[in-house]
């Protein structure tokens, strides 16, 4: 069992889990079966979230241009107010772990539930995700710079870029993990920077579709600015946190089931066996040594 601390603790949070007697099928194939049939409720989450997001990007914005105005070299902090987007994202985990589960959610009240029962550690991946983002935007472009004079500078390059990429992978099952297992947050990455290393092709994957959709919006801004601005805003709003949040819940979920729960079910059964066992040998030894016969 290569993920420690959870059979001491009962982190399983409420919920109807999966039937174990649906019939299989191919992931290519359940993803769009299950996407087109929530197709509708992944626009009304992503319309949900998208309230938030809009609010703290625009204090984003505002706070960016005032740090500016201060200090030029501080400017990285205009980012600082996106941290508290990061309790939302819970609700919108919920909703799409529960559709890549193909269990029922009641957006509105799931959506603010999760958000309520689990911003506190939200909150704080939020903190920890912006404190990591500000070292690495100064680190990678530093040592990037000097290479050309100092081949040793290569080792701590690469190093970042290590740690930088396990970090991105590790964000794709923390949140589902929060919402899932009551665990502490240490536990969580944990958890996560190990399936960062194993689940290596699936996070490949799941980088490349986020990076094919990220270039592909750059190129057609350079092209046709105006458009690319109201079609990329229409698709923040209607369809792109709903898409992405399904995706990458629909991907990494089966992992956590494989390497958690799964276990995890079977040990508290051999438990269950193991306690019925010594029930029955403590009833054969209460028996009598001899009994009487009427024969």
């Amino acid at each position: 069992m290569i993920f420690l601390g959870l059979f001491s603790i009962n982190y399983n949070k409420p919920g109807p889990g999966v039937s174990k007697d649906a019939p299989v099928k191919k992931p290519f194939f359940r993803f769009w079966e299950v996407y087109f049939r929530k197709f509708f409720d992944l626009i009304k989450v992503n319309l949900l979230f998208a309230i938030p997001t809009a609010v703290i990007v625009v204090l984003s914005f505002m706070f960016g241009i005032f740090i500016s105005s201060v200090n030029p070299n501080l400017s990285f902090l205009g980012w600082l107010p996106m941290i508290f987007l990061s309790p939302f994202v819970a609700g919108l985990t919920f909703v799409c772990r529960n559709y890549a589960r193909e269990e029922h959610a009641f957006i509105l009240s799931d959506f603010w539930d999760a958000v309520k029962n689990n911003w506190k550690q939200f909150l704080a991946n939020g903190i920890i995700c912006y404190i990591f983002y500000v070292l690495m935007s100064i680190s990678i472009p530093f040592y990037s710079a000097q290479l050309s004079s100092n081949s040793l500078l290569y080792i701590p390059f690469v190093v970042c870029c290590i740690i930088s990429f396990l970090f991105i992978c590790a964000q794709f099952y923390i949140p589902v993990m929060i919402i899932t297992f009551d665990l502490g947050l240490k536990q969580i990455y944990k958890n996560a920077l190990i399936f960062a290393i194993v689940g290596l092709w699936r996070n490949l994957m799941l980088i490349a579709i986020l990076a094919v959709f990220i270039v592909a919006a750059i190129i057609f801004f350079l092209m046709i600015p105006a458009l690319a601005v109201l079609v990329l805003f229409a698709l923040a709003v209607f369809w792109m946190f709903g898409f992405f949040g399904f995706l990458i819940n629909f991907a990494v979920y089966p992992m956590i089931v494989k390497f958690i729960i799964t276990p995890y079910e079977k040990a508290q059964q051999e438990k269950k066996k193991a306690e019925a066992g010594e029930n029955t040998e403590e009833e054969e030894e209460d028996e009598p040594d001899f009994q009487d016969s009427l024969y």
